[in-house]
């Protein structure tokens, strides 16, 4: 009995927080039906999780019954840190972003969320572990936050061909796969023009991988071997490039993709896109205890087996 007054209760709340969409602009995306959840003690939230690994704008609709002048919604687009109660936009491995919506203003409406209003905001997003979170624990006890259970999430390049060149989410693409819908992006500039590869300490980290595909992993396993500190992968890792903040250090193959593809090994007109200087720079490719990869973007391309404690260029990659 106790369940079917608790199914009840649930129905009668989402009939009364009903919208009317008829007349209300769509903009593309992808439809992502919202869940409702406990957080925060007794603080509500409805959250959105992101349809895919990709980079979103992300649509929410505000129900003709919204009274709120300050709407929450967070954006967690690589996931929450476990225990986490703090939303901070710094946090290089959880990153976490509020915008705040005055529903008064947009009833029965479309808006996007941006940060300082800038409409070409967007996300990157993990699937399974990034999402969009609208909470109420903002509001005093006596108000009630109404939300549509409807958003979306607009690729704004799923109708546009990607080329290596190109640029987008916040650098260059240097990398597609066979698909061409996924691939690597390289930062526009380098982050250090010598910086070391290890923390101060030769130790043995397991960044072994070498292959395309292998940098992100890589460079999790320096970090977690090397702990806080400056150094190459750690200034990767919390780089943030507008709402993007999933930079890693690229493996040995990854770096020669980009000599090869923006650099000055690239035909014309893609001859050095990237800006690089005839340097080396470190790879995440570890060899042991002592030494790690560079790749020369000079001398023909080179690659070497460096001294960890040596200083080299820096250039942050992130995957799409």
């Amino acid at each position: 009995m106790k369940s079917m007054y608790k199914q009840l209760a649930i129905a009668l709340m989402l009939a009364a927080i009903g919208i009317n969409t008829a007349h209300a602009v769509t903009p593309a995306g992808k439809p992502v039906t919202a869940t409702i959840v406990l957080q925060g003690g007794s603080d509500s939230a409805a959250k959105w999780s992101a349809p895919s690994t990709a980079t979103y704008k992300v649509h929410v609709l505000v129900p003709k019954t919204g009274t709120t002048a300050n709407a929450l919604y967070r954006v967690y687009p690589k996931g929450k840190k476990a225990g986490s109660i703090d939303c901070i936009n710094t946090d290089a491995e959880f990153p976490c972003y509020e915008v705040m919506i005055d529903q008064t203003q947009h009833k029965n409406a479309w808006v996007q969320l941006m940060l300082n209003d800038d409409v070409e905001t967007q996300w990157g997003f993990i699937k399974n572990k990034g999402y969009v979170t609208a909470v109420a624990g903002n509001l005093s006890a006596a108000e009630l936050l109404n939300l549509s259970a409807l958003a979306r999430f607009e690729d704004t390049l799923e109708d546009t061909v990607r080329a290596i060149g190109k640029n987008y989410q916040g650098g260059i693409i240097f990398y597609l796969d066979n698909t061409g819908e996924h691939g690597l992006i390289a930062a526009q500039t380098d982050q250090s023009t010598g910086i070391q590869w290890y923390n101060g300490t030769h130790i043995t980290t397991g960044a072994t991988g070498t292959a395309v595909g292998t940098g992100l992993a890589n460079t999790s396993k320096i970090i977690k071997a090397q702990g806080a500190g400056f150094y190459a992968a750690k200034l990767c890792a919390k780089l943030v490039i507008g709402a993007y903040s999933d930079w890693y250090l690229p493996s040995l193959i990854e770096l020669k993709r980009m000599y090869q593809n923006i650099g000055p090994a690239a035909a014309a007109p893609l001859t050095n896109v990237g800006g690089f200087a005839s340097a080396a720079y470190w790879s995440s490719s570890e060899g042991d205890s002592t030494y790690a990869w560079e790749q020369y973007f000079s001398s023909g391309g080179r690659q070497f087996y460096t001294n960890k404690s040596g200083s080299r260029r820096v250039r942050a990659v992130r995957a799409f």
